[in-house]
C-alpha cells in the first residue's frame, strides 16, 4: 500500500514539474500539446478508448510506457507520412513538450521523443532593396539575424546631423546635439550622416527602402559638420564627449583629417574612459598619398577600411598600421535626405558596417566592455590578406556572423591571449628540433611569423589555417614544419598549432591534401584513457546522436559545433560535413574535468577537439596541441 502511495505521490510531482507556466509557453518554438515520437521495429501505437496505448513487441516492457502515455494524456498518434515510424503524438496542453519527451526517452521501445518546434525561414527582410545591398550578404548578415537583429543599443553618428523623418528612419533617432549652435537642431543639409544612419540601423523588414544592419538600434545624432561637411576639432570633440555623456554605447566617426590634435585625442580618450567603443573611417586618399588619418589611427578606436563586392581593399581606402578591420564601401544602398535611397562609397560607409555589427554583439553581451567587443570583431573577421594583421585589411573583412558567434562563447581575447615566451631549444628530450623558436629574420617573404610563439606559417599550410578559422580556431603555430608519422605509419609533412596538428597529403587534391589529426583521440590515448569505456548518453531529445560513438551533442555544445566548421562548399553557414570535417564526432558523455590546475568545467571530447563549457553560454576549444606536445615530454 505505502509503495503505490508513494508511486501516485512520485506521478503527481512528475506532471506537477511538467506543466507550463504561461510565460514559458509564449517563450518556446514548441507547440504546445504535441512531440514527436520514434517507436522502435514491432511498436505501434493504437486507439484504446480514447487514449493511446503501444502494442506488439513483447521484449519491450510495454506496461510502464503506456502508463506514461496515459498520465501525459496521450489521445492521437497520426504517421508524420505513409509507413514511417515516427509519430506526431497529442498530449494535454498544460504539459511542458520538452518534460514530456524526457520522460518517454527511457523506455526500451522508444527510439527517440521531442518537442515538435516551429520552423521559419531564414531573416530575410522583405525591404523592396534588399537585393542590391551585396554588402550585407558579404558580412553574412542574414545568418548573423538568425542569431539576434539587435536591441536598443544607442549608437551615436557624429557627422553631418540626420535626416529624422526619412520614412526608413521614422522612430529611430533620438533627440541630439548640434556642435555649432550648442542646440538639438540636428537636422542633415548634407546628407552624409543620414546615409550613415541607415546603413546602421535603418527600419528594416517593413516592406520598403533599405535594410539596416542593426534592426533595433537607436541613433544619437550630433551634428559637428558643416552642410559642406566640413567641421574642426573643436566641434568634433565637443560632439564626442556630448555623446559619452548622454548615452552612447558606440560612437561612430566617419571624418578624419591628416593632421594629429592633442584636443581631438583627449576627446577620444574621454569618451573611451566612459566605456564608450569608437569607430572611425580610414580615409579615402590611398591615390592622393595615403596619409594617416586621424581619429581613426588613435588606439582608443577601431579604424576601417573599404572592399568592394570581390572583398578586395579598395583603390581609395587609405592603409596603415592603424588600420583595423574591412568592411563592404562601394555602392552601398542607403537613406538620403527627403525619403530618398543611393549608393554612395567610401569609408564612410564602410565604418556603420562595424558600428552596426558592434550593436548586435552588444545586445548579445552587455556585459562586455568596448575592448572585448572590438576583440570580437577583429577575431571574428576572414582573413583576407596575409595570415594575421595586415595594413590593407587590418584583422580581415568584417564577418557579422562569426563574430556575433564568437560572443556567445566570448571568455578572453583570442587575439591578446599571452603566449610562452619562445625558447631558444626544445625543452624535452627527444623533442623534434623544429619545436624550437626560430629568429624573425630567418623567416622568408613567403611566410607569416608569429612572435607570440617564434614560428612561422607558409605554403599550403597557411592557406589551410587563413581560410579555415586562424587563431579563433586553430591558435597560434607552436612548431615548424617537420616529418612525423601518421596514424597510418606512413610518413608525412605536419605542423602543430596551440590547438591542432596539420598533416600535409600531397597524393590529394586542395582543399583535401591538408589533413587534421584525430588530436582529441591522440590526447586521450596520451593519459591512458580509453574513450570506448566512456559511459554513452545515447539519442537524447534536442540533441545530435551519433551512433557510431553512441554519444550525443547537447546545448551549449551543439550551437557551437553546428556553427563552425571547415569550409568546403562556398555557401555561408556550415553544413553537417563541414562541421565534421573540423571536430569529428563527439567521444564521450559531457563530464567535469579539470582543465588547468583548480579549473573544473565540464568538457567534451571529439575526435579533433575539446569543447570546454566556461558557463553563461562560452564554449572553448581546448589547446590540445600544447598538450599533446606537453604530453610527449617535449615541453
Amino acid at each position: 500500500m505505502k509503495r503505490t502511495i508513494f508511486a501516485l505521490l512520485a506521478l503527481l510531482l512528475a506532471l506537477s514539474a511538467m506543466a507550463q507556466s504561461p510565460a514559458a509557453s509564449a517563450a518556446s518554438s514548441a507547440i504546445p500539446g504535441e512531440l514527436l515520437l520514434r517507436l522502435r521495429p514491432g511498436a505501434q501505437p493504437t486507439l484504446s478508448g480514447a487514449r493511446i496505448q503501444i502494442v506488439g513487441g513483447a521484449d519491450l516492457a510495454l506496461g510502464p510506457l503506456n502508463r506514461q502515455l496515459a498520465a501525459l494524456g496521450v489521445s492521437a498518434a497520426t504517421p508524420i507520412s505513409a509507413g514511417s515510424d515516427i509519430y506526431r503524438v497529442a498530449i494535454r496542453q498544460d504539459v511542458s513538450p520538452a518534460a514530456a519527451a524526457t520522460a518517454l526517452a527511457g523506455y526500451r521501445a522508444v527510439v527517440y521523443a521531442e518537442p515538435n518546434y516551429r520552423r521559419s525561414a531564414r531573416r530575410t527582410p522583405d525591404d523592396s532593396v534588399i537585393g542590391q545591398q551585396w554588402g550585407l550578404r558579404n558580412v553574412q548578415a542574414f545568418d548573423a539575424w538568425d542569431i539576434t537583429t539587435g536591441g536598443p543599443i544607442i549608437v551615436a553618428v557624429v557627422d553631418t546631423g540626420v535626416d529624422k523623418n526619412h520614412p526608413d528612419l521614422r522612430g529611430k533617432v533620438l533627440p541630439g546635439f548640434n556642435a555649432f549652435t550648442g542646440d538639438a537642431d540636428t537636422s542633415d543639409d548634407n546628407g552624409h550622416g543620414t546615409a550613415v544612419s541607415g546603413l546602421i540601423a535603418a527600419n528594416t523588414n517593413n516592406g520598403k527602402g533599405v535594410a539596416g544592419l542593426c534592426w533595433g538600434c537607436k541613433i544619437l545624432p550630433v551634428k559637428v559638420l558643416s552642410r559642406v561637411g566640413g567641421g574642426d576639432d573643436a566641434t568634433v570633440s565637443a560632439g564626442i564627449r556630448w555623446a559619452a555623456d548622454n548615452g552612447a554605447r558606440i560612437i561612430n566617426m566617419s571624418l578624419g583629417g591628416d593632421k594629429d590634435s592633442q584636443t581631438l585625442h583627449d576627446a577620444v580618450d574621454y569618451a573611451a574612459s566612459k566605456g564608450v567603443l569608437l569607430i572611425a573611417a580610414s580615409g579615402n586618399e590611398r591615390e592622393t598619398g595615403n596619409a594617416i588619418s586621424y581619429p581613426a589611427a588613435y588606439d582608443n578606436v577601431v579604424g576601417v577600411g573599404a572592399t568592394g563586392n570581390s572583398d578586395v581593399i579598395t583603390g581609395f581606402s587609405n592603409t596603415g598600421p592603424y588600420v583595423d578591420l574591412a568592411a563592404p564601401g562601394v555602392g552601398l544602398w542607403t537613406t538620403l535626405p527627403g525619403g530618398d535611397y543611393g549608393p554612395p562609397n567610401g569609408t564612410s560607409f564602410s565604418s556603420p558596417y562595424v558600428a552596426g555589427a558592434a550593436a548586435l554583439a552588444f545586445t548579445l553581451r552587455p556585459d562586455l566592455s568596448a575592448q572585448d567587443i572590438a576583440c570580437i570583431l577583429e577575431a571574428g573577421a576572414d582573413d583576407k590578406g596575409a595570415p594575421g594583421r595586415d595594413d590593407e585589411y587590418g584583422w580581415g573583412r568584417l564577418n557579422v556572423l562569426r563574430s556575433l558567434q564568437l560572443a556567445q562563447s566570448y571568455a578572453g581575447c583570442p587575439l591578446n591571449t599571452p603566449a610562452p615566451a619562445p625558447t631558444p631549444t626544445p625543452g624535452g628530450a627527444g623533442a623534434p628540433p623544429a619545436l624550437a623558436a626560430v629568429p624573425a629574420e630567418s623567416v622568408g617573404a613567403d611566410k607569416a611569423y608569429f612572435p607570440e610563439t617564434g614560428h612561422s606559417l607558409g605554403g599550403e599550410f597557411r592557406r589551410f589555417w587563413a581560410r579555415h578559422g586562424g587563431l579563433a580556431i586553430f591558435g597560434f603555430p607552436i612548431s615548424e614544419e617537420f616529418s612525423e608519422a601518421g596514424s597510418n605509419g606512413q610518413t608525412y609533412t605536419v605542423q602543430y598549432f596551440e590547438r591542432h596538428r596539420f598533416e600535409f597529403h600531397p597524393e590529394n587534391p586542395p582543399p583535401y591534401n591538408v589533413q587534421l589529426a584525430r588530436i582529441g583521440d591522440d590526447i586521450l590515448r596520451a593519459q591512458g584513457r580509453d574513450w570506448f569505456t566512456f559511459p554513452k548518453t545515447g539519442p537524447q531529445p534536442g540533441c545530435l546522436f551519433f551512433e557510431p560513438t553512441g554519444q550525443s551533442i547537447c546545448a551549449p555544445f551543439l550551437r557551437y559545433w553546428r556553427s563552425s566548421g571547415l569550409e568546403f562548399d562556398g555557401r555561408a553557414g556550415k553544413s553537417y560535413a563541414e562541421s565534421l570535417a573540423l571536430f569529428g564526432q563527439p567521444i564521450s558523455p559531457p563530464q567535469r574535468e579539470e582543465v588547468a590546475p583548480g579549473v573544473f568545467v565540464t568538457v567534451q571530447w571529439f575526435e579533433r577537439a575539446r569543447f570546454e563549457d566556461h558557463g553563461a553560454g562560452r564554449v572553448l576549444l581546448g589547446l590540445l596541441g600544447n598538450e599533446l606536445v606537453r604530453a610527449r615530454g617535449w615541453k
